[in-house]
């Protein structure tokens, strides 16, 4: 079996590339939250080093000399450590690091008469997380009479992973949407469904009742057409009956001329072969009349058990002296025009009987399939003419005597009317000889 990236149905189709749509915007989302909240957190943390450092550097300015150690000690706290010396603990601040030029301009904004006096920064390893580049940032500020403030200021941890609320919200979007996906796609296909319904029905019964026109405005136009279609197919084929109905009878009456004129011939062997000739072709009118004609059109459908069906007709033909067997499922209830499958199986079986001496039925039914198979003991059908025989009046070559009698339609009319049931009927030559036909019908196993 392929695999698919997308399920089959429009529904399934609709719906998976909902969720993953939401789905992926959820998460860009969550991304560029989590960038903007890492940027705010990166500014947040330069705001607390400032404050904090500039508070620590007012406090050891107003305090005397002899008592900027003690204030220093006092200052500290978590993260800070503060200390005056006589010589600064940074030397220089890295030209290249742009956080640390970023924080000393800060530090300038925030005290601005340390503008005219060295503020050296850098950065250094924390004795506590050595695996951690720039945890620890150093400050010396030099005081008005030349001395420094030294401060070491410990920096935050880097911010947290994404939450797993996050996480958890997303997985709640998508069950939610995909909930409500289902039950919104499924209610908006669903005239879809029964048009589909209503389009395979057609084909079985063309008075079936019309789609109701409700749903988007899409689905009412779809319905619509449809609807109007049928209206067109069912005015057709009303008006070609009523052609052939008309022809019929305008037959009847030139052939029932030609037999009175018939009886005015005193010649014996004219008047036999005359009426010989108009009986043929009273025959023939019938038959293609018939064909054209296709009364099982029209015909309501109902529910019949095809397996009793074919039995029938496998026991009647056997009554009537030919040799006709049944084999396979018991029963098959299936939905169609009756009289218009019995005639076509009936034609299929008598061909197998007059033709190949004995038929033989076998109907199976799964998976939504029924399949018949017709076979028999007689010399099959040339292969170049297998595709000939299913068009009207076309017979084999040794068929075409009186005694077997037929025009060629039987084969037409059968497939005709397996077809207008959804199925097809298909010939093959048996290796072992005779012929087999093969009908296939679509099953809902009620």
């Amino acid at each position: 079996m392929r695999w698919r990236l997308l399920p089959d149905s429009l529904a399934g189709r609709t719906i998976a590339v909902m969720v993953a749509g939401l789905t992926l915007s959820h998460v860009a989302s969550i991304g560029a939250y989590r960038l903007d909240l890492l940027s705010q957190f990166d500014t947040s943390i330069e705001h607390e080093a400032v404050e904090r450092i500039a508070a620590a550097r007012s406090a050891v300015l107003k305090a005397t000399p002899d008592e900027r150690e003690r204030t220093a000690h006092l200052v500290s706290g978590r993260r800070l450590d503060v200390h005056w010396s006589r010589l600064p603990l940074v030397e220089t601040t890295s030209p290249d690091d742009p956080t640390l030029l970023t924080l000393r301009a800060h530090l300038h904004e925030a005290t601005p008469d340390q503008r005219d006096r060295p503020l050296q920064l850098a950065f250094a390893a924390d004795p506590d997380h050595p695996d951690k580049a720039h945890h620890m940032l150093l400050v010396s500020a030099q005081l008005p009479d030349g001395d420094w403030l030294n401060l070491r200021y410990i920096l935050v941890e880097p911010a947290p992973s994404t939450p797993h609320g996050l996480l958890l919200s997303t997985a709640l979007m998508a069950v939610a949407v995909f909930g409500l996906s289902i039950l919104l796609i499924r209610s908006s296909t669903a005239p879809l469904r029964a048009m589909a319904r209503a389009a395979e029905r057609l084909g079985v019964d063309v008075t079936a009742p019309p789609l109701p026109e409700t749903g988007p405005s899409e689905v009412r136009q779809a319905a619509h057409a449809f609807n109007e279609m049928q209206k067109c197919i069912k005015r057709l084929l009303a008006d070609r009956t009523q052609m052939f109905a008309a022809l019929s009878h305008d037959l009847r009456t030139l052939l029932t001329v030609l037999r009175l004129r018939a009886e005015f011939i005193e010649d014996e062997e004219q008047h036999g072969r005359m009426l010989a000739d108009i009986a043929e072709m009273e025959t023939m009118i019938a038959a293609t009349l018939a064909f054209l004609r296709d009364d099982g059109v029209q015909e309501e459908t109902g529910v019949i058990d095809l397996a009793v069906t074919l039995a029938t007709i496998c026991d009647a033909l056997t009554d009537a002296g030919g040799h006709a067997t049944y084999a396979g499922a018991r029963h098959v209830p299936l939905r169609c025009r009756p009289t218009t499958l019995k005639r076509a199986f009936m034609n299929l079986v008598d061909n197998a009987v007059k033709y190949g001496a004995r038929a033989r039925v076998v109907l199976s039914a799964s998976a939504g399939r029924i399949r018949v198979d017709i076979t028999d003991e007689g010399p099959g059908i040339p292969d170049a003419e297998m595709d000939q025989v299913f068009q009207p009046f076309y017979r084999v070559e040794r068929s075409r005597n009186r005694e077997t009698g037929g025009f060629g339609l039987g084969l037409t009319l059968a497939r005709g009317a397996i077809r207008a049931h959804g199925g097809d009927l298909e010939l093959a030559n048996r290796p072992e000889g005779g012929l087999r036909v093969t009908v296939a019908l679509p099953w809902a196993d009620h």
